[in-house]
């Protein structure tokens, strides 16, 4: 079963915590720290998998997590990390962030990796925490949350070549006979239901990958006839075959209007594909040998093609006839194209890395006034992960962690963004799931 869409939730592996322990051997009573350091969790990989053609087994398990990282232990013993989870995807899979619509990664050559979600750091033991002031320290750190996702993955094919037309035109007849893809053809109007690629072999030197992306209908651009699944695939694809079926001019349809009908929906869908290079090719030509009110109309439209600038070709997928000197022009466009792909990523990488990056720079928290009583103390919320994730790392009851943390906050100007707020002192600040009294 061919799936190209799927939405899974992932999340990496906690952190291990640190431990507090001392050294207590019977010749060392004075031993000092020696509690181990939390190992990492892992964390969850989608790596771009040149055997996997769909994303079935994803959509049918939509959950997965890494292992968590161990805890510390004495003797400064760190914990082992958390094994990685790697989720094998098709090569073409693109990850969005379903919550925000951002496109995260897009995997398209094989072996391609993303980190779908990292796995939290692992905590320190005591023996980090020792400075000239604080010789035994008896707190330790926790490990940290790992990162947790919701994503869509979507399936776009990679094709050199894409071959479309209305349903019926010879799509699936063609590429079967160019390559080693074997589609369902049917001798009804039967339009194919999933995109097949077929790898196209000229000589040693000239290959491509064709694919035939199913029957596209009126409407498409708006999702008619499963359009904006089929729309879709031919977005990668550099240079388009439209075929037409020639053979349709005997039962009184237009060709033109096959034509002019097919593009428009490509034009709604992105404007950007109408200029991408398109030959034509009139298919079943064998089919309208003798019938001179076909060939007539065929002539017309093949004049009218030219006048537009298109490339047309006559051929009989079914016979061969026409097919090898058009794949030898599609095989030249090609080339075009990734001379052109070529020069544009060199001039990509020449620019200056100052130039392509954009920096945000954000402040680690805010924070906003959510209650206030007669007394005129205050309730405040932070928001912002920086600091939640400072404060649910360290026993907010133990009265040294608590200190620790103080003088972090202070040496990093929060304190102070605080007061600026109006936050004053003994108001109730909550900052995730910690809540603390504000002092100086």
């Amino acid at each position: 079963m061919f799936i190209d869409e799927a939405t899974i939730e992932v999340k990496g592996g906690d952190g291990g915590d640190g431990i507090v322990a001392f050294r207590r051997e019977k010749y060392e009573p004075f031993g000092g720290p020696a509690g181990g350091d939390g190992g990492a969790g892992g964390d969850v990989i989608l790596r771009a998998h040149p055997h996997v053609k769909t994303l079935l087994d994803l959509s049918r398990r939509r959950h997965h997590k890494s292992e968590r990282g161990r805890h510390g232990e004495g003797g400064r013993r760190k914990g082992p990390d958390g094994a990685s989870v790697t989720l094998n995807v098709p090569v073409g899979t693109q990850v969005v962030d379903a919550a925000t619509g951002e496109l995260l990664a897009d995997l398209v050559t094989p072996d391609q990796t993303f980190v779908a979600a990292r796995g939290g750091g692992g905590g320190h033991g005591n023996p980090r925490f020792v400075s000239s002031t604080r010789q035994s320290p008896r707190f330790a750190e926790k490990g940290a949350r790992g990162q947790e996702r919701r994503l869509k993955l979507s399936l776009k094919i990679l094709a050199d070549v894409a071959l479309i037309g209305l349903p019926n035109a010879g799509k699936s007849t063609l590429i079967s006979r160019i390559s080693a893809a074997r589609p369902k053809i049917a001798d009804y109007p039967f339009t194919t239901l999933v995109p097949n690629l077929g790898a196209v072999r000229l000589d040693g030197e000239n290959q491509f990958i064709a694919g035939d992306i199913p029957g596209l209908i009126r409407g498409a651009h708006r999702g008619a006839g499963l359009g904006h699944q089929f729309l879709k695939h031919i977005e990668r694809a550099p240079v388009f075959v439209h075929l037409l079926d020639a053979s349709s001019v005997q039962r009184g349809e237009s060709l033109w209007r096959a034509f002019a009908g097919l593009n428009r929906e490509l034009k709604l869908w992105s404007y950007e594909l109408i200029e991408r290079p398109q030959l034509v090719a009139l298919n079943k030509m064998d089919a309208i040998v003798g019938d001179a009110s076909a060939m007539s109309e065929v002539a017309a439209l093949r004049a009218k093609l030219a006048r537009r600038g298109c490339e047309v070709y006559e051929i009989s997928a079914a016979t061969g006839e026409g097919v090898p000197e058009m794949l030898w022009r599609v095989m030249a466009l090609i080339k075009e194209a990734r001379v052109a792909q070529h020069e544009m990523q060199a001039a990509e990488a020449a620019v200056p890395v100052t130039e392509l990056a954009r920096v945000a720079v954000e402040n680690p928290f805010s924070i906003k006034e959510i209650a206030r009583y007669a007394d005129g103390s205050s309730e405040w919320e932070t928001e912002g992960g920086a600091l939640e994730r400072l404060m649910e790392r360290f026993d907010m009851e133990n009265t040294e962690a608590v200190l620790y943390v103080h003088r972090l906050l202070e040496q990093g100007g929060v304190l102070e963004q605080m007061k600026k707020a109006g936050v004053k002192h003994g108001d109730l600040v909550h900052a995730g799931k910690v809540a603390f009294a504000f002092e100086e």
